[in-house]
């Protein structure tokens, strides 16, 4: 403690005004050990932060729908109404093209679970040997 390095003053200056502040609130709020006369407002509680935090929330939300979402509105209805319109007219044309037509479509398989009766066969997890791998627990035995 003889030598003076700026640890140490930096942390003797921020416990003296830690105490310091400490000691203005006890003077101010005229607290004792039973009561407090004048109690300090809490800015930083939970009902101030939370109605800042909501009014500017609301603030920035009305802000982006005024410049963002209504000036956007009018073009959208017109796009969508365009590819709704080109949708109509060509939708047979586009699914086929992309291979989405009737014929690559699996119309007759089965969509429920387990309706399936394939049995697969990995050569990771054979099932030769008597043992019992996790594909003959999963999926049956492989004979």
């Amino acid at each position: 403690m003889t030598q003076e390095t700026p640890a140490k003053v930096l942390s003797l200056l921020g416990v003296a005004l830690v105490s310091m502040s400490f000691m203005f609130a006890v003077s101010l709020s005229n607290a004792s050990f039973t009561q407090v006369y004048n109690p300090i407002p809490d800015v930083l509680g939970p009902s101030k932060v939370m109605a800042v935090l909501d009014s500017v929330s609301n603030s920035y939300s009305k802000f982006v729908y005024a410049q963002l979402v209504r000036p956007e509105a009018p073009e959208y209805a017109m796009a969508a109404d365009n590819l709704a319109f080109i949708g109509q007219g060509a939708s047979s044309q586009i699914s086929n093209y992309l291979g989405l037509g009737a014929q690559n479509v699996y119309v007759a398989r089965p969509q429920v679970a387990g309706a399936s009766t394939e049995v697969i066969i990995s050569k990771y997890y054979p099932t030769s040997g008597g043992g019992l791998g996790i594909f003959s627990l999963l999926m049956g035995s492989s004979n």
